[in-house]
């Protein structure tokens, strides 16, 4: 989500939004076919959103303008292991 505030997003905008990396360039992005490229941005996305929520999926859902079942789908696309994250977390 990008917030202005004047109502328009620009470049900087853009820039601020999205995750550092070294270089410039977001982590995980500097290699591969588009397809994967966006995977992988998606991917790191929604771990950095579940573990903001402490992988609560109706928060971090409602956060990324998901609903919580395709929270869920989207993760099992991606091939995010849940139970391990929490199990990972909890330790």
């Amino acid at each position: 989500m990008l917030l202005s505030e004047d109502g328009r997003v620009d470049a900087r905008s853009v820039e601020m939004a999205l995750p550092a990396a070294a270089g410039g360039v977001v982590s995980g992005a500097s290699a591969g076919t588009l397809a994967e490229r966006v995977e992988s941005f998606e991917r790191e996305l929604l771990l950095a959103e579940l573990k903001r929520h402490k992988f609560h999926m109706t928060e971090a859902a409602k956060a990324m303008g998901l609903e919580r079942s395709h929270l869920y789908k989207k993760c099992q696309q991606l091939g995010v292991d849940l139970q391990t994250l929490k199990t990972d977390v909890g330790s």
